[in-house]
C-alpha cells in the first residue's frame, strides 16, 4: 500500500527555505538601508528587490561638502542597487546629474541628463569609483567650457608605495584620477578624443586637504588629445597647492600650436598645416 503525502506537507521544505532566506535578505536589506541613510542624510531609504538584489530609489538628491575643498552632487533621481552578497559594490543610475568640485583654487563642474556609476569599497578605502556621463557639458577648471559625446571619470585610492627610486624625494602616490572623453569640444574647437591620467601624491591618505597641502602634496597630470589623423597634443604638468590657489608648471607638445592656443582661449581654431615634428610650448 502506497502512502501519499499531502501536497502542503511536500511543500513544507520549500516554504521553510524561503522563510530562512527572507530573514537573511531582510538582514542584508537593513544594512543596505543603514549604509545609504548615512550617505544621504535626510533621505528615506527603503530596500526592495527581493530575492535577487537590494535596490532603492531616491529623489532630489543634493549632497555638499564645504571647506578647503568643496564637493557638490545633485541629481533629480538616483537608483542604487547591489547584490545581497556584494556589500562592497554599489551601482548607481542617475537622472539630471550635476557634479562640482573646488580645490587649490581650481573649480571643475560637469552635468548630464543621465549618468551611471559603480562604487567599490575595500575596508573603508576607495577601491574604485567609475562614472559614465553621456552628452556631458561643463568645465575642467582650466580653459573654456566643454561638451562631450561621452565622458568617463575613474577614481581610486592607491596604496602609497613609492614608484621608481625608493630614495626619491617625491611623495608616494595616494590616489589616481583617469578621465577619458569622446567627441570633446573645448569652446568653439573641433571634437577630439581626450585621455588624462592624474596621480595625486601625498604623505598620507587623502582624507584631509589641509594636511595633504601642507605636507608637500602634489598632482601629476598627463593629458593627450587626438583626432582621426593621430595625436594632436600631449600636456605634462604638475600642480602644487599654494595657499588658497595652486602653482602649475608644465609643457605642451603639439603639432598644431595655433589650434591648441585657440582651444585654451575658447576660440575657433584657425586653418593650420600640421607640423612634421611637434613643438614644445
Amino acid at each position: 500500500m502506497t502512502r501519499r503525502w499531502p501536497i502542503l506537507l511536500s511543500l513544507l521544505p520549500l516554504v521553510l527555505g524561503l522563510g530562512v532566506y527572507w530573514q537573511l535578505w531582510r538582514g542584508w536589506a537593513d544594512t543596505f538601508e543603514a549604509t545609504l541613510s548615512g550617505w544621504f542624510p535626510g533621505q528615506t531609504v527603503v530596500a526592495t528587490g527581493f530575492p535577487y538584489r537590494l535596490e532603492t530609489e531616491l529623489a532630489n538628491v543634493e549632497l555638499a561638502h564645504q571647506g578647503n575643498t568643496s564637493l557638490v552632487l545633485k541629481a533629480g533621481g538616483l537608483r542604487l542597487n547591489r547584490g545581497p552578497w556584494r556589500p562592497e559594490l554599489t551601482v548607481l543610475q542617475g537622472q539630471d546629474v550635476a557634479l562640482g568640485g573646488t580645490a587649490a583654487g581650481l573649480s571643475a563642474r560637469v552635468a548630464a541628463a543621465t549618468a551611471t556609476a559603480s562604487l567599490k569599497l575595500d575596508a573603508g578605502r576607495l577601491d574604485r569609483l567609475s562614472v559614465v556621463l553621456p552628452a556631458a557639458t561643463g568645465n575642467f577648471g582650466l580653459g573654456p567650457d566643454f561638451r562631450a559625446e561621452m565622458l568617463e571619470l575613474h577614481v581610486r585610492e592607491r596604496a602609497g608605495l613609492r614608484d621608481g627610486d625608493p630614495a626619491s624625494p617625491r611623495l608616494p602616490p595616494r590616489g589616481q584620477l583617469v578621465v577619458s572623453a569622446a567627441g570633446l569640444s573645448l569652446g568653439q574647437g573641433a571634437p577630439i578624443t581626450l585621455a588624462a591620467d592624474m596621480t595625486i601624491r601625498g604623505a598620507g591618505r587623502l582624507d584631509d586637504y589641509r594636511r595633504w597641502a601642507s605636507a608637500g602634496g602634489s598632482l601629476d597630470a598627463v593629458v593627450t588629445g587626438s583626432d582621426a589623423t593621430g595625436e594632436l597634443f600631449t600636456l605634462t604638468a604638475t600642480i602644487v597647492p599654494l595657499g588658497a590657489g595652486a602653482r602649475l608648471a608644465g609643457t605642451i607638445s603639439t603639432v598644431c600650436p595655433l589650434a591648441v592656443a585657440a582651444a585654451l582661449d575658447g576660440t575657433r581654431a584657425p586653418a593650420e598645416q600640421r607640423l612634421r615634428a611637434p613643438v614644445r610650448l
